[in-house]
C-alpha cells in the first residue's frame, strides 16, 4: 500500500465541502504530508455546501462479532435491497467511505475515500500545476453560481478578460445548483488544447467566453517592494514549488532595498505540510522546531532541513479567516520563533494532518493521522489563531488588492497591509 501524508484543505471534505487541496507536493507514490482546510481546484477556494446527514455518529453500544455481522448485512442488502443494480463492489466502496466518515465524527470533513480522478487532481495540485483555464473559484450550491475569486496571470482566463466579480452560470451548458465545487472543477479542467465555454454573468449581461485549456502554474509566491522599503511576499498556498520560490523572493528583496518583511497568507488554505516546513525554515534559526505532531499519543518535533535566508529583518504576517492548516503552522512558527507580529483576523483553526494511502484498485483513503501544535505547544484546532493586531477587511477588498501589481495602488486599497507597515515602522 502506497502512502502519502497531507495537512491541507485541498480535496473536498467528506460531506461535499471543499479542502484544499490538500497541502500539496505529493509524489506518485511514497509518503507526503499535507496541511490544508479547503479545496484548491481550478485552483479554487472554498465551497459552501451543507451536509445532508447532520448526525454522523454511530450507536455507542459495543459491536461484537464484527466480520460475521458485516457479512450478514452485506448479504441482506444484496438480496433484499429495492435496487437490484446494487453490486457487492458498491457495498464495499460504501463501507470504506462510511468507515472514514463515521469512525471519528469530528474529523469527518477531512476523512474521505478518494476516487482515482480525485487522486490525480490532488497530486497535480500538490505540484502547483494543473490543466485548466487559470481561475480560482467559489461555488454556492444553493444558487449554482460560481464566483471567480482569482485569475492567474498569463492564463487563458486572464487573456480573455475574466476577472472578479464575474459569476460563472454554466460550464459547457451545465448548471450547478445543488452540486459541489468538485463538480465545477472537474468540468472546467480537462485536456490541454480542448475548449471549454463559460457562460458568465458580468453586471447585468450574460456573455459566452470560450477558453482553450492549457497547463497553468498556480499558487506561485510573488513579491514586491511596498511603502518604499518593505518587502512584501504573498504565499497563496504551499506546494512543491513554494520553498524555492520563497527562497528566491527572500534573496531578491534586500537587493531592492527591503529593510523589513510582510508575509501575506490571507486566503491561503494551506497545502503540503513538508513544503510548509521547508518554507518556514527559510525564516527561522537553523535547528529550530517549527511544529510538533501528536500521533497516537506520541509527540514528534519537526525541524526543517532548510538553511535560513533571512533572520535580521522584522516580520509582520497577514492572516484572515481563510488562512488554514499549513499557513497557520507558518504564522505560529514565525510569531514564536521570530517575534513576528500577526495582523488581520482570526484564522480558520484547522490544526490536523491527513495522510493519503493508496489502495490497490486505484482509490485511496485520506484520514487524520495527527494533530499539530506550534513550537510552544499551542494548538488552535477548531477555534483559530487570533492575530496580535486585529483589523477587519472585506474579502473582496483583500482579493482585489492581492491582484493589483501596482504597489502604490495595492497599499492604498489594503488597510490590513497598511496596518502591517505601520507596525513594522514602529518596531524599527
Amino acid at each position: 500500500m502506497n502512502r502519502s501524508l497531507l495537512l491541507l484543505p485541498l480535496l473536498l471534505p467528506a460531506c461535499a465541502q471543499a479542502p484544499s487541496p490538500s497541502g500539496q507536493g505529493t509524489p506518485a507514490s511514497g509518503t507526503v504530508t499535507v496541511a490544508a482546510a479547503a479545496a484548491t481546484p481550478v485552483p479554487a477556494t472554498a465551497a459552501k455546501p451543507g451536509c445532508e446527514d447532520e448526525d454522523p455518529s454511530v450507536p455507542p453500544e459495543k459491536f461484537t462479532e464484527s466480520a460475521r455481522n458485516f457479512e450478514e448485512a452485506k448479504k441482506a442488502l444484496l438480496e433484499g435491497y429495492y435496487d437490484t443494480g446494487v453490486t457487492e463492489d458498491d457495498l464495499y466502496r460504501a463501507a470504506v467511505a462510511g468507515m472514514l466518515q463515521r469512525v471519528d465524527p469530528k474529523m469527518r470533513q477531512w476523512n474521505k475515500l478518494l476516487s482515482p480522478s480525485e487522486i490525480v487532481e490532488l497530486r497535480n495540485d500538490l505540484q502547483g500545476e494543473i490543466v485548466g483555464v487559470g481561475i480560482g473559484i467559489e461555488i454556492d450550491p444553493a444558487t449554482g453560481y460560481i464566483d471567480v475569486r482569482r485569475v492567474y496571470p498569463g492564463s487563458p482566463a486572464d487573456h480573455a478578460g475574466v476577472a472578479p466579480p464575474d459569476k460563472i452560470v454554466t460550464v459547457n451548458g451545465r448548471l450547478y445548483r445543488g452540486l459541489t465545487l468538485h463538480d465545477a472543477v472537474a468540468d472546467i479542467r480537462g485536456k490541454a488544447g480542448e475548449t471549454v465555454t463559460l457562460s458568465i454573468l458580468r453586471g447585468d449581461k450574460l456573455v459566452s467566453v470560450p477558453l482553450v485549456r492549457q497547463r497553468v502554474v498556480f499558487d506561485q509566491v510573488s513579491h514586491m517592494i511596498v511603502g518604499g522599503n518593505v518587502g512584501y511576499v504573498e504565499i497563496p498556498g504551499f506546494n512543491a514549488k513554494t520553498p524555492e520560490e520563497l527562497h528566491d523572493a527572500l534573496t531578491d528583496l534586500p537587493s531592492k532595498g527591503a529593510r523589513s518583511l510582510v508575509l501575506d497568507m490571507r486566503h491561503s488554505p494551506g497545502g503540503s505540510f513538508d513544503d510548509a516546513v521547508a518554507a518556514v525554515g527559510e525564516l527561522v534559526p537553523a535547528g529550530s522546531t517549527v511544529v510538533s505532531l501528536n500521533k497516537r499519543g506520541k509527540v514528534e518535533p519537526i525541524v526543517p532541513k532548510t538553511t535560513p535566508v533571512e533572520l535580521d529583518q522584522p516580520i509582520a504576517v497577514l492572516v484572515d479567516h481563510d488562512t488554514a492548516s499549513s499557513a497557520e503552522l507558518v504564522a505560529a512558527a514565525l510569531q514564536e520563533l521570530r517575534h513576528a507580529t500577526v495582523v488581520g483576523s482570526k484564522t480558520k483553526g484547522k490544526w490536523t494532518v491527513q495522510r493519503v494511502d493508496d489502495l490497490p484498485n486505484g482509490y485511496a483513503i485520506k484520514y487524520t493521522m495527527a494533530l499539530f501544535a506550534s513550537p510552544a505547544g499551542r494548538s488552535f484546532e477548531g477555534v483559530g489563531m487570533a492575530p496580535d493586531v486585529e483589523v477587519d477587511q472585506a474579502d473582496d477588498a483583500t482579493m482585489k488588492a492581492q491582484t493589483d501589481t501596482d504597489p502604490v495602488k495595492r497599499l492604498a486599497e489594503d488597510v490590513q497591509l497598511r496596518t502591517a507597515l505601520a507596525v513594522l515602522s514602529k518596531g524599527r
